[in-house]
């Protein structure tokens, strides 16, 4: 199975640096916490077997930090593709392939790769660093009919309230959780992954299981699979028994996609609209903005303001608040700039784009969700008595629609931001 992906890049790049023939692929072990079948892989690259880098986490450090991701993520690629060709691996047991979605600059040559049973996966700090980047790579995967993981979840607290936005079909929990006593912190992720399982069906997989006891641990925090340690790696797919799998994603096309439409339109279409003036929707916005500043880092806050001149400097100074303790804060409204205040997001409205007639608010957490969407009815006058005919929800699949329409006309981020 050839790969166009990542032509040539890891023969160019680490291998040159540590040696011909200095990169290893192997695949761990992901077992069925409650059966103990194996059930899946996942394909992890190492170095020589005499340096410091044959730990594949050694390498893959080693690589972030001499800006060498791509070719590592060539390497797992192309490793884990030949291997499964070669090795006729069934399509029914899985194959996890992590992958920086930086990586990914030639979307279209996925459309060359079989995509039964293969997982591509993203670390939780792209989640956070660039969530709009990675909501485009994820909408542009998923039509090519790929599954996506989303990888160390719980090691910072932002990529609970993010989660809703890419819909997993797979959430790994990092090894932190099972290596530490629980805790306060612990809670909150098991409570926050727990609603995105009911939610949406996804499948929680435990890593870095190193005895029965962290197995235990696992299933206890809501595990269905694992891997680490006590199920070890084997470098031949061919070499285990796998006795199928459980991890049937059933994952559709237009899973998590980005909608074309505004909260408003989104939200009027199913509710009951309501005609008020800005004074009493500006309370209205005010407490949803509370629950935001909050939230111990664990709520996404969207807001459209129609012009900029509507985010005044008190509005400003109230969503930077937010932006202390959320962990996406942004703002769009016409002439609006990329950083109205610090740590705050923001996106200009073209001309074009009839969100720039609404007033909306969304916020978005693992256990509270709420959407105000507003539109100008054109009054003129005092600006508190300008009518809006509105919708407020709480609902949560129509707050996350709505939270990713907006995210959605973020700027790409910067890489490495």
């Amino acid at each position: 199975m050839p790969s166009a992906l990542f032509p040539d890049r890891a023969e160019n790049g680490l291998s040159s640096l540590l040696g011909p023939d200095s990169l290893h692929t192997s695949f761990q072990r992901i077992i069925d916490l409650q059966t103990g079948a194996i059930v899946g892989y996942e394909a992890v690259v190492g170095g020589p077997a005499d340096s410091s880098f044959a730990d594949p986490a050694a390498l893959a450090s080693a690589a972030r930090a001499m800006g060498m991701t791509p070719d590592l993520d060539a390497a797992r690629w192309n490793g884990a593709l030949a291997a499964a060709a070669r090795e006729d691996k069934p399509r029914e047991v899985p194959l996890f392939i992590a992958v920086d979605p930086d990586s990914l600059t030639d979307l279209p040559d996925l459309h060359d790769q079989d995509a039964g049973g293969a997982v591509l996966q993203f670390d939780e700090t792209a989640l956070i660093r660039r969530p709009a980047h990675l909501m485009r790579v994820v909408a542009e995967v998923r039509r090519l009919g790929w599954a996506i993981a989303v990888d160390h979840v719980g090691v910072r607290p932002e990529s609970l309230a993010l989660l809703p936005l890419l819909e997993p079909d797979v959430v790994k929990l990092d090894r932190t959780l099972l290596a530490t006593r629980p805790n306060r912190f612990t809670a909150r992720v098991v409570n926050a992954v727990a609603a995105q399982v009911e939610r949406t069906g996804a499948i929680v997989m435990a890593e870095g299981i190193t005895d029965e006891a962290s197995a235990l641990a696992a299933r206890a925090m809501g595990a269905r699979v694992g891997e680490g340690p006590l199920y070890g790696s084997t470098t031949s797919l061919s070499g285990d028994s796998p006795v199928g799998s459980p991890l049937e994603f059933g994952t559709a096309r237009a899973r998590g996609a980005t909608p074309l439409s505004t909260p408003y339109n989104l939200a009027a279409g199913g509710l009951d609209v309501r005609r008020a003036s800005k004074r009493l929707l500006i309370e209205i916005s005010k407490n949803l903005e509370s629950m935001a500043t909050d939230s111990r880092q664990t709520a996404l806050m969207m807001g459209a303001f129609q012009h900029i001149r509507h985010f005044t400097a008190l509005t400003g100074r109230r969503w930077e608040l937010m932006a202390q303790n959320a962990a996406l804060v942004g703002a769009l409204a016409e002439n609006m700039g990329t950083e109205p205040a610090p740590k705050i997001r923001g996106a200009g409205l073209p001309a074009s784009d009839s969100l720039r007639e609404e007033w909306d608010v969304v916020v978005l957490s693992p256990h509270f969700s709420a959407v105000l969407a507003a539109r100008d009815l054109g009054d003129g006058g005092p600006d508190m008595d300008r009518r809006f005919d509105y919708v407020l929800s709480h609902d949560p699949t129509l707050t996350i629609e709505c939270a990713r329409s907006l995210v959605a006309r973020l700027p790409p981020e910067r890489s490495g931001s």
